[in-house]
């Protein structure tokens, strides 16, 4: 979706029982401080998911940042699935 020259995305992940906190608080540093000031992160966890809010001044650093978020949900998972 674009607004007002603003490419917003937002992405929901199933994940299993009692990781979704986990989760959310593995990403807070990465929130707290973007990599870049062409986008914006919002991250929250509801029991089961995880929800990944991006706005992006343009569609290459909205795909950067889905990719960055998701690959760390992702790498989060394996580590909890190796460990549990």
């Amino acid at each position: 979706m674009v607004l007002a020259g603003v490419v917003v995305a937002e992405v929901r992940v199933d994940v299993p029982e009692g990781v979704s906190g986990l989760i959310g608080e593995c990403l807070s540093p990465e929130v707290e401080r973007p990599t870049s000031e062409r986008s914006s992160v919002a991250v929250s966890a509801v029991e089961g998911r995880v929800v990944i809010s991006v706005e992006a001044s343009d569609v290459v650093a909205l795909r950067a940042a889905l990719n960055s978020y998701l690959r760390w949900v992702g790498a989060i998972l394996d580590v909890v699935d190796a460990v549990g």
